[in-house]
């Protein structure tokens, strides 16, 4: 199944502001419920340069991923 995770990211930027700036990003993620979503994303971006909060998870409606053929 696939869920959509709105996530809010700080933005790392090449000025020496001391602002923290954040935006939002949306993935796909394949995963069994909700709960596990949420944990892929927390896997996929724990460790990183910099913050984030998982503002959302909710189920798509995305039947499935088609991959071109070779």
């Amino acid at each position: 199944m696939y869920y959509i995770a709105k996530v809010k990211v700080e933005v790392i930027t090449d000025d020496e502001s001391k602002n923290q700036k954040f935006k939002n990003e949306t993935y796909l993620v394949a995963a069994e419920s909700v709960t596990d979503a949420e944990a892929v994303v927390h896997e996929n971006f724990s460790g990183g340069a910099g913050e984030f909060i998982v503002k959302s998870v909710s189920e798509s409606p995305v039947l499935d991923v088609l991959v071109a053929k070779k």
